[in-house]
């Protein structure tokens, strides 16, 4: 993900069963202080806009996604994509054995979002944590610079 200094914003590609989260989320990301290029796509169209469009990160919602189902879906974008993979739930948190599941079979960064049934916190208070955390996740991916003159030492973190 990283495109050095003023090579403009980080292209998020977001995929999501929930239109009200896509848009509270693409609105909160496209406004942050470095704000997004965000596409947001169904999960059954995820595959195909991966093959076809430039982006940094895949934002995966895991929420009405059925787990064997993400798994799979993550694997195949996985194959055409070389973005790293963030996954957003609010029901699946740090620490529970579904995540846990996910994560050992998905190689990605998690955040969780605002806690409830609904988004729309995303629009108000919840909004600029979410979206600090999100970029936070997108930003852990990008290699360190161990000796501060922009050559690094590893690989994708």
């Amino acid at each position: 993900m990283d495109r050095g200094a003023g090579a403009g914003p980080t292209r998020v590609l977001l995929a999501t069963a929930d239109p009200v989260f896509a848009a509270l989320c693409q609105r909160a990301l496209e406004a942050a202080a470095r704000p997004c290029a965000v596409t947001v796509v169904t999960p059954s169209e995820l595959l195909a806009a991966a093959r076809q469009g430039e982006h940094d990160v895949l934002l995966l919602d895991a929420d009405r996604q059925e787990a064997g189902a993400l798994r799979t879906l993550a694997t195949k974008v996985m194959l055409v994509s070389d973005g790293p993979v963030v996954l957003v739930s609010a029901y699946l948190g740090p620490g529970s054995p579904g995540l846990g599941a996910l994560l050992q079979s998905i190689p990605a960064r998690f955040v969780q979002k605002p806690q409830g049934g609904s988004s729309l916190s995303i629009a108000s208070d919840d909004g600029p944590p979410f979206v600090a955390a999100l970029q936070a996740a997108f930003t852990a991916h990008e290699p360190a610079d161990f000796d501060g003159d922009g050559a690094s030492g590893g690989g994708r973190g």
